[in-house]
């Protein structure tokens, strides 16, 4: 046991030097036998002196320097959800967080460095604009794509009942006014329309039809030319027309009409899982039907004001 340095004023940093030296001094084993000793009571109230000083410690523990810490990509999403009631991706203002043995909430590797705090302070004025609304916004396109490897035939979580495939997502519009809604299907090799249904073994008496839903009800439902072709002037795409929408988030839905339940009876059956090819859909024997490709969400072409959001409740 080394006293060098040590202080009974200072025992709370040595608490465990402290310790020994009280249990030593309680047993009458300090100071060591042989040398000069002080008196019994001078003893003693060093002992008291080092346990009060190791008690008062105890009482407001001491827990260390803490290494500073950001919040990463899933708990910034997760503040801004509730904080403001607004579902966003970080993805879209702050780049991949570093890991450390696969971690990526280890503050050691957290650096902040001067272009990701630019990051998070343009983060914060473009969600704190969503959140409060913006009456002078100009227009601006999100788009929200599907997959190819994603098979269209069933209904997708979020769209109306009685549809199929397509796409459902929570978009946020930042002001009232007025929105164009674009979908894209997918086309064959050469340029038709993937599903068009001209070589399957059922034809549709009626056209494919697409609706355009916020929030369950519908705003739109356009009628799909099978016979386009990217080609055309708007190539494989369909737009409506100006639709008023509330400022807020707001389920936007588009997906097809479903015209038939059950299996398909193909000579080949289908994926149900993935859209497999789009080389094969004018195949004999092949039931293939029109895939989304994506929605995109253009606007607000009119402002006419802010309404009551849940951030702004």
């Amino acid at each position: 046991m080394s006293l060098e340095g040590f202080s009974v004023a200072n025992v709370h940093e040595r608490p465990a030097l402290g310790e020994a030296m009280v249990r030593k001094l309680r047993a009458g084993l300090m100071p060591p036998a042989g040398t000069t000793r002080p008196t019994g009571a001078a003893l003693a109230n060093l002992a008291a002196a080092l346990e009060t000083g190791l008690d008062d410690a105890a009482a407001i523990p001491n827990p260390g320097r803490r290494s500073f810490q950001r919040l990463n990509r899933a708990e910034y999403e997760r503040s801004i959800r509730d904080m403001l009631a607004l579902e966003i991706s970080a993805s879209d203002y702050l780049p991949l967080d570093t890991k450390s043995a696969n971690f990526d909430n280890i503050a050691d590797t957290q650096l902040l460095s001067p272009t990701l705090m630019d990051a998070y302070l343009r983060a914060a004025g473009e969600i704190s604009r969503l959140a409060i609304g913006n009456r002078t916004a100009t227009p601006i396109e999100s788009t929200y794509r599907v997959t190819r490897w994603v098979s269209q035939r069933e209904h997708v979580e979020g769209a109306p009942y009685g549809s199929r495939g397509g796409v459902s997502a929570l978009h946020t519009f930042p002001a009232d006014g007025t929105f164009t809604f674009r979908v894209s299907f997918h086309h064959e090799t050469t340029g038709e329309l993937f599903g068009s249904g001209r070589a399957a073994l059922h034809t549709a008496e009626h056209p494919e039809q697409i609706e355009i839903s916020i929030d369950g009800e519908r705003v739109a439902l356009l009628d799909i030319d099978r016979w386009m072709h990217v080609s055309d002037p708007d190539g494989v795409n369909l737009r409506t027309d100006p639709i008023v929408v509330t400022a807020g988030p707001h389920q936007v839905s588009a997906a097809f009409i479903r015209r038939f339940e059950g299996p398909a009876q193909d000579l080949i059956s289908p994926h149900e899982w993935s859209l497999s090819s789009t080389s094969v859909a004018n195949a004999y024997g092949f039931t293939s039907l029109p895939h989304l490709r994506d929605l995109a969400i253009r606007g607000p072409l009119e402002v006419s004001g802010v309404s009551d959001t849940p951030s702004r409740a």
